[in-house]
């Protein structure tokens, strides 16, 4: 609230002067010089509207508590053909406006995988941005290390016995893990995304039921696997209300790293009628485990009930922020 405060008397009072010191500045130099100052005033026009436009943006928009419910509404907005009362009533139903039907539980969950993968996407983003925040606010030149490790990327890697063993092949150290990595990728065994605009992910509908995702961040070492046949599950809310209670919501920052603003959903209104909430993901994963004890057995780091819970929308979108975590003693 205090950015928006603030914003706003820069809108209403500070602009708008500096607006009349440059139009008195123009004026004299177009007494002076006619025809520069026409053009002058033309490039400090469009300058000065950019500029608004985009300070707009950022005090409203991208700073807002409600910027990823904002985003999910706009994955499914409401057809301009329709009432809101019909709109309503049949997002409460489970509808998907953007697809134009009703999904099951198995088809949300293919969906689901991939929207999870474009929230680990979104992460990278940060690091390549070099937008990430160590415990004094200060950014870490975390780009470098995204480009000197290959990493800051989602592998997703179809699995079968024969690459199991491959894998495990390459683990005598580290390096060999990722180099085994690069060679499925490059004989289109596995694949590799960096941005949400990567072709092979924007083409790709996750319909494979075996397969890991491999989360790696700037820490070569490092990394978070999702494991396809048992990371994930969608539950509708008679599922979710019985696990509810053991969950809390997180909506604040975390100290350092990224996902630190802070994100809400609205309060005074029914979600399910937005098309929200009538559905979860429950999402559990190997975190931050090293890729030898990755190799020796990935199953033995999952806790019992899954990490997060994410609020999907009836399309399969997950709202990336705020989301349900189970506190280490429940576990």
């Amino acid at each position: 609230m205090f950015l928006i405060f603030v914003g706003i008397i820069v809108i209403t009072f500070f602009l708008p002067l500096c607006g009349v010191w440059i139009l008195v500045k123009l004026t004299d130099l177009a007494k002076a010089h006619p025809k520069p100052a026409k053009y002058i005033l033309i490039i400090m026009f469009i300058i000065l509207m950019v500029a608004g436009g985009l300070k707009i943006r950022d005090i409203y928009y991208e700073k807002s508590p409600y910027y990823f419910w904002n985003e999910l509404i706009r994955k499914n907005s409401k057809p301009d053909d329709i009432t809101q009362e019909e709109f309503e009533a049949k997002n409460r139903a489970g509808y998907c406006w953007r697809d134009r039907k009703y999904y099951s539980k198995e088809e949300l969950w293919y969906k689901a995988m991939k929207s999870l993968t474009g929230r680990m996407i979104y992460e990278n983003k940060f690091y390549w941005d070099n937008k990430v925040v160590n415990i004094n606010d200060d950014f870490l030149p975390t780009e470098e290390e995204c480009a000197r490790w290959n990493g800051c990327r989602v592998f997703k890697i179809p699995m079968n016995p024969d690459k199991e063993k491959f894998l495990k092949a390459n683990i005598e150290n580290k390096s060999d893990f990722w180099k085994g990595i690069d060679i499925l990728i490059k004989h289109n065994e596995a694949q590799s995304f960096i941005f949400a605009s990567d072709k092979n992910y924007v083409n790709d509908d996750f319909k494979l039921k075996n397969y890991i995702l491999i989360h790696k961040l700037d820490n070569p070492a490092y990394l978070s696997v999702y494991d396809s046949n048992s990371c994930c599950t969608v539950l509708n809310k008679s599922e979710w209300s019985l696990i509810r209670k053991n969950y809390i919501l997180k909506y604040t920052g975390n100290s350092v790293g990224t996902f630190m603003e802070e994100s809400k959903t609205p309060s005074d209104i029914n979600i399910n009628s937005w098309g929200i909430g009538n559905f979860y993901f429950g999402v559990t994963h190997s975190h931050l485990i090293s890729v030898t004890e990755f190799i020796t057995g990935v199953k033995s780091k999952i806790p019992k009930n899954p990490s997060k819970i994410f609020l999907l929308n009836n399309c399969g979108d997950i709202l990336y922020k705020p989301y349900y975590f189970v506190p280490d003693l429940i576990r």
